[in-house]
């Protein structure tokens, strides 16, 4: 599983507020992305009528200023995630030679966007489409403009503050379902002092998520942008003490028995074993009158499904009655 810390627009337009949450986020963290929005050309993401036009165009930086922060993360091995608003982030940002990027759930079927962004990408490019507060008609038309099948679906949105129910895990579970071939994560926004941050984040990623983002401040509870859904470095942290715990839990999926399931199988001590009920000599046939499955002290060799396979089979030895059998006792 691979954990997304998300920055989003939580600097304000302050610059040295920004290099302080990126840096402190890569050194003090286990993340494996920090993850950006890039709007390089607000003209095109959004019109001038827009509420929040002029505030997002106090908070914007240049390219010279999105350099320096995007240098950071690598200085300490921490992977870039980059989402797109407009063209011309998608030619700034994809000169990083991103791992992952993105798609916001407002761009979804932005075909002009998505064409772009299809002819920078190579096939190792993972595509992320946002699908919070999206129906399926939109996320399929989506994944058809983009046109690669290295795409993660990523569930989750924000509603602060956030009702569990909107949440719907099990319609999450559904959509995970019907796309099984592509890869999922849940971006969660919980408020940052929900006694069950943690909790709803680990929910989200026992779905069976490959991803799991959240957003992350430097000043939980400061007012600032997203500061709802932006827990501290130190939850961060506690969170992903909790899913190396849910990883480990889930294990590899292997149907045959691991080594504590083998060591707790044992046929004897613990699951029924063959145990004679009466003595027996050499030539005689086992058949169901001469054993009973029982829990004993003994280890045995074969199962209760072996044993009962082994019907009419002669026994090679005198052997008295509490005797477990084994596949040496038989011929």
């Amino acid at each position: 599983m691979r954990l997304i810390a998300e920055t989003a627009w939580h600097h304000d337009g302050d610059f040295e507020f920004f290099k302080q949450l990126v840096t402190e986020i890569a050194q003090q963290t286990k993340v494996d992305y920090i993850k950006f929005h890039l709007t390089v050309n607000l003209d095109e993401y959004m019109h001038t009528d827009h509420p929040a036009y002029s505030w997002a165009k106090d908070r914007m930086f240049t390219e010279k200023q999105w350099d320096e922060i995007l240098s950071i993360p690598t200085k300490f091995n921490k992977k870039l995630m980059l989402l797109f608003n407009d063209i011309k982030a998608i030619e700034y940002g994809m000169k990083f030679n991103p791992e992952i990027v993105e798609i916001h759930s407002v761009c979804l079927n932005d075909y002009k966007l998505l064409r772009h962004l299809k002819s920078k990408i190579n096939n190792l490019t993972k595509v992320v489409l946002g699908v919070g507060g999206t129906d399926l008609y939109e996320i399929e038309n989506a994944i058809a403009l983009i046109g690669t099948s290295n795409i993660v679906l990523m569930h989750g949105f924000q509603n602060y503050p956030t009702k569990y129910e909107d949440i719907n895990f099990e319609k999450v579970r559904r959509i995970m379902h019907l796309f099984p071939n592509f890869e999922h994560g849940y971006a969660d926004h919980t408020a940052w002092d929900n006694e069950n941050n943690i909790l709803i984040t680990l929910f989200g990623a026992a779905l069976g998520v490959k991803y799991v983002e959240k957003h992350v401040s430097i000043r939980p509870g400061e007012n600032r942008t997203d500061w709802q859904a932006a827990v501290s470095i130190d939850q961060f942290n506690k969170l992903t003490d909790k899913i190396e715990v849910l990883v480990e839990s889930v294990g590899n999926g292997a149907i045959t028995l691991n080594s504590g399931e083998k060591s707790y199988s044992v046929f004897g001590p613990n699951k029924k074993a063959g145990v004679l009920i009466k003595d027996v000599i050499v030539g005689d046939e086992l058949s169901e009158e001469l054993y009973s499955f029982k829990r004993t002290g003994q280890k045995a060799d074969l199962s209760q499904i072996d044993i009962v396979g082994l019907h009419g089979k002669k026994f090679v030895k005198n052997l008295k009655t509490g005797h477990c059998i084994k596949k040496s006792d038989l011929e």
